[in-house]
């Protein structure tokens, strides 16, 4: 009898419904191999990006502007400089930069094109209100160009708004892997306790593949998620713009035909600041764009505070009038599109989420190596000698509490859950109690390598 044969009868075993488990393994094992080769893709180059800002040695600006009049006339210097130096294109959307809230990114129509894709790229700086690539120097224009090549890889693959849609697929196979694996170790698990890793040869790597991928389960379902929402974005919007702004878009229509001049820039972003106390710019979509509708401009505005700052409003700004049309509260679906950024990058927690995410990124890496070379042993070796595992040692770690089956990957998937969570939203001690919660399941692996090492 093989080593695939046994795994296969002791899946049979494990399960009480018999038919339905070995279908559920059989797709979790070969699904895994598809997976497991894009998934060191995106782990390695996700890897790079999230250190993007130390690698690059970016810093912010010390003075940020505050005032509404000096933030609106910023905006209006920058469109006519872009208007000016590219009479022939049309302005897309203006947007600050993630990492410093002074720098304006500006995307371009080439030729008065509307869609995004192949738009031209300018970045502006609202202190000085002069473009911030006229003269970049040559070492940042290189680094920058890299990691535009680097994110390109991991959002499409190069392979353009069709990789974005394949990279979903992917990530959907990818969370049906974490909740096959989350079904497959509670089975495995029936009768053993928690932290059991057979000693040599295969069953070590396998049961380490299991260990391994219970502790990440959590932080992998949340990235995985986040990551499906971003590669779907492009849609998501479309969605919105056609569904729940139709009637704008309808009711707008005739705009293109009349002859009466758009209200100056200037008093558009005024009135779109004035709309809420506390508002802050984070897109500005133009009208009659590939995101935009007829006759409006579309602002997307945040809060100042630690939770408002990460939810949205939309503002519909007449462009005729310059007068506010209506503030739209986002769909859930759109509120899930903005959160899951910072969710499946975890760059909003300083340096220390970053080394917490790379860390957690690693041991998703190792799963997934681990669970392709115990396929692959098991495909080659034969030995009778490892088919016997009834005087193998195990080594285990014992827990205060007892987390049998399902309750493992439960437990440590809570607690990946409410850290996470906890830093995207909690402040000063609260924010640092929050990542101690995400350092838990690297606690747990350090002790039971130790208890293994003894």
């Amino acid at each position: 009898m093989t080593l695939r044969q046994s795994a296969d009868r002791t899946a049979l075993a494990m399960s009480p419904r018999k038919s339905l488990f070995r279908a559920l393994y059989k797709l979790h094992v070969y699904l895994g191999i598809f997976v497991a080769v894009h998934f060191a893709v995106f782990a390695l180059t996700g890897l790079v990006l999230l250190f993007k800002d130390e690698l690059q040695g970016e810093t912010k600006d010390s003075v940020v502007l505050a005032d509404k009049g000096e933030v609106a006339n910023a905006y209006a210097s920058i469109l006519k400089e872009i208007q000016k130096e590219y009479p022939n294109d049309r302005v897309l959307a203006l947007f600050p930069d993630d990492t410093n809230a002074n720098i304006i990114n500006a995307r371009v129509g080439i030729d008065g094109a509307t869609k995004l894709r192949g738009a031209r790229r300018l970045s502006f700086n609202l202190n000085k209100t002069v473009s911030a690539s006229d003269t970049p120097p040559s070492e940042a224009a290189r680094s920058e160009k890299f990691f535009e090549w680097l994110l390109a890889l991991h959002r499409e693959l190069f392979l353009g708004s069709t990789g974005k849609i394949y990279v979903g697929i992917v990530g959907l196979a990818y969370v049906f892997m974490l909740i096959s694996g989350f079904f497959i170790y509670g089975n495995f698990m029936k009768g053993r306790s928690f932290g059991e890793i057979r000693s040599g040869g295969i069953f070590q790597l396998t049961d380490l593949h299991k260990f391994v991928g219970m502790l990440s389960f959590g932080w992998g379902l949340i990235v995985g998620i986040s990551g499906v929402f971003l590669a779907f974005n492009g849609l998501l919007i479309k969605l919105f713009l056609y569904g729940s702004l139709a009637h704008l878009s309808d009711q707008y229509q005739n705009h293109r035909a009349e002859a009466v001049a758009d209200a100056p820039f200037l008093e558009v972003v005024a009135s779109a600041l004035e709309a809420k106390e506390d508002a802050v710019i984070s897109y500005i979509s133009f009208p009659d764009t590939e995101f935009g509708i007829p006759g409006h401009y579309l602002f997307l505005v945040n809060g100042t505070d630690r939770f408002s700052e990460r939810l949205s409003d939309l503002l519909v700004v007449n462009a005729k009038t310059a007068a506010l049309t209506e503030i739209v509260e986002l769909p859930l679906y759109l509120k899930l599109v903005l959160l899951s950024e910072p969710l499946h990058f975890g760059d909003y927690g300083g340096i220390y989420l970053k080394i917490i995410w790379a860390v957690f990124t690693l041991c998703s890496f190792a799963v997934a190596a681990l669970g392709l070379v115990s396929f692959f042993l098991k495909r080659k070796k034969r030995r009778a000698s490892e088919q016997k595992t009834e005087n193998r040692k195990w080594r285990k770690l014992e827990l205060p509490v007892s987390l049998p089956g399902y309750g493992a990957p439960v437990f440590f998937g809570v607690f990946s859950l409410t850290g996470i969570i906890g830093a995207l939203f909690a402040e000063g001690a609260l924010a640092k109690a929050a990542l101690g919660i995400l350092l838990v399941p690297f606690i747990v692996l350090f002790l039971i390598r130790r208890q293994g090492n003894v």
